[in-house]
């Protein structure tokens, strides 16, 4: 089964060619496209997510999807629905 990428997304047009931003469900890190030109915007919107896909990762708990920084791949989860292990001397929380 084919999992489609739904993401907040903008798209422009840039001297005929389709430019795309993703953005992270939790942080809003931004993505952007190299441009691509298409012949409609159908196939611009493919071809980007074949692109951005590679960027984000969809939590396998709440099925958002997160940039690497919002994603525990040890449990294939967002870090809100797991949030990784502190390690010793790390003051962060992984998290927003």
């Amino acid at each position: 089964m084919k999992v489609e990428l739904i993401l907040k997304s903008v798209m422009k047009r840039e001297n005929g060619d389709y430019v795309f931003s993703y953005f992270c469900d939790l942080c809003d890190t931004a993505f952007t496209t190299k441009r691509i030109a298409a012949a409609d915007v159908k196939e611009a919107t493919r071809l980007s997510i074949e692109e951005a896909r590679r960027h984000f990762n969809r939590c396998h708990s709440c099925h958002i999807w997160v940039c690497d920084d919002h994603y525990n791949e040890a449990v294939m989860m967002c870090t809100i629905c797991s949030p990784r292990e502190k390690k010793r001397g790390d003051d962060s929380d992984g998290n927003l």
